[in-house]
């Protein structure tokens, strides 16, 4: 036989197996791998990173792990900045429009259609869309389910079921989750504990817009929202051993994302509506493909966005989608040539459009601002960056306290039943401290310290939510500082000298 014949046939047999012969589409390990695609919610990609610029390995273990096997878009942005459109865009890869439902009356052809059409089993869990219909997907709605009571309850359970979904079959499978986290509210610790019985804030309104103009309160949520992180960084592990546990790990394609980021700004009307202002925070989201039997991971960085997503599944599987997308292959030349960031505004009243150096600029100046408070590796470092007095942090309160805090003014602390009978079995860790002071001015901020069991394990500043006079406080302490049974939780002002007055004790 010819060398040239023997070509033909090689590309002929390639051509069968359903593989893409292009340098631009990774090759698939064979002709049908299982898929799964973890579709995250409110997570800008940047709160993963370390001193370095990589995935923290040890605040985020399975994040960076599963980066360490793919190739991770170190660049990837979101094309929208609410989840029904965000979402939709992931699942199609056609640009939103104003006008559409998260469904499939706006939304008739789907990577659904396309595993659908290869004979897959499809396991979806949509938690704000409804893309996959019934004749697909078992249990897939016709209408998008709502999605304040999913926010409220349910998460983790949700996702608990889904994973354990995952298993091999006499076919090949698709699994599809849209997990609502680490969006708020901010409930969750890394260990999987929640700070509250219920998903109310403690203070009523203290992370939606009344909020939004105190810069200490800025961190504060922002340090919930890292604990949060970590604890979906817990739930990516679950998914994770599964696959391993079922033999499934190494052939699968694996694709985690998220459908847009947050802003954590101060003195603002909005985080989560995308303006020349915020774009390095509510736009860079994670993109990690592990393409079926991918060996040692990459970085790259290529602007991909989630728009490119359903395309880059297809091209890895060597698949035509069956319609027309508006996006690429993150691994194709287009992708890799892109040199802006650009997307809509959420009103489609104009175009966000950023140059892809300046915008890596101002995302390195967040990462750096937010490591210079929140640290990286070890959680401890999590606690002590932020607020006044931060060299108080681990004294004893006893060393410093005033002899008495009468005549001023008195501190009330939201839930202090809870500190009563902590127990870990619960479920409930109740790390956050949070409530009231009166006897002050209407508009006075303080100086304030947080001792658990007589030992300072948090400092930070009061604050008021706007339209509301009252002085409010909150911090977090470290879920070790709690100790089974009672707790005793003190609250302190600090005056001159880092003397320090009692306003509350449980």
């Amino acid at each position: 036989m010819t060398r040239i014949a023997l070509g033909i046939l090689v590309v002929a047999a390639g051509l069968m197996l359903g593989l893409s012969c292009s340098s631009d589409a990774p090759k698939a390990a064979h002709s049908a791998p299982n898929v799964v695609l973890l579709v995250m919610d409110e997570f800008p990609t940047d709160s993963l990173l370390d001193r370095s610029g990589r995935i923290d390995p040890v605040r985020y273990p399975n994040f960076a792990a599963l980066a360490d096997d793919s190739t991770w878009f170190r660049n990837a942005f979101s094309v929208y900045d609410s989840t029904t459109k965000a979402v939709p865009l992931i699942l199609d890869g056609i640009r939103p429009h104003p006008g559409t439902s998260p469904d499939r009356s706006d939304h008739p052809r789907s990577i659904f259609d396309m595993f659908a059409r290869h004979r897959y089993r499809i396991v979806a869990s949509e938690e704000a869309t409804a893309l996959c219909p019934p004749s697909i997907c078992r249990g897939g709605r016709t209408k998008r389910p709502a999605i304040i009571p999913k926010l409220l309850r349910g998460r983790p359970q949700r996702f608990d079921r889904w994973v354990r979904s995952i298993r091999p079959s006499g076919r090949p499978g698709f699994w599809m989750k849209h997990l609502l986290l680490p969006h708020g509210p901010y409930i969750y610790l890394p260990s999987g504990a929640q700070t509250r019985p219920g998903a109310g804030d403690l203070l009523h309104g203290m992370n939606t817009v009344p909020g939004f103009d105190d810069e200490f309160l800025a961190r504060h949520n922002e340090q919930r929202y890292l604990l949060q992180l970590g604890f979906a960084d817990r739930l990516l592990g679950r998914l994770v051993r599964q696959l391993k546990a079922q033999g499934m790990y190494d052939d699968t394609m694996i694709v985690v994302t998220a459908d847009h980021g947050i802003a954590f700004q101060a003195h603002v009307d909005t985080r989560r509506r995308v303006n020349a202002s915020n774009v390095e925070e509510l736009t860079p989201v994670p993109l990690v493909v592990k393409r079926p039997g991918q060996q040692g991971g990459r970085v790259s960085d290529a602007y991909a966005r989630t728009l490119d997503i359903t395309p880059t599944i297809a091209a890895v599987l060597g698949w035509r989608l069956g319609y027309r997308a508006d996006g690429r292959s993150a691994f194709s030349r287009a992708t890799r040539r892109r040199q802006r960031v650009t997307l809509t505004t959420r009103d489609f009243s104009s175009i966000v459009s950023i140059s892809g150096r300046r915008w890596e600029a101002r995302r390195r100046s967040v990462w750096q601002r937010r490591l210079r408070q929140f640290g990286s590796g070890d959680i401890a470092s999590l606690y002590t960056g932020i607020g006044p007095h931060r060299g108080l942090i681990g004294r004893q309160a006893a060393e410093l306290a005033s002899a008495s805090g009468a005549g001023g003014p008195q501190a009330s602390i939201a839930g202090d039943d809870m500190f009563a009978n902590v127990r870990r079995t619960s479920g409930i860790v109740p790390t956050q401290v949070a409530g009231n002071l009166g006897g002050g001015s209407s508009r006075e901020k303080r100086d304030l310290a947080v001792a658990v069991n007589g030992r300072i394990e948090a400092v930070g500043r009061s604050f008021h939510l706007a339209g509301d006079p009252t002085e409010h406080f909150a911090f977090m302490v470290p879920e070790g500082a709690l100790r089974e049974g009672r707790n005793a939780i003190e609250v302190f002002e600090v005056m001159a000298g880092e003397r320090l007055r009692p306003l509350a004790r449980n």
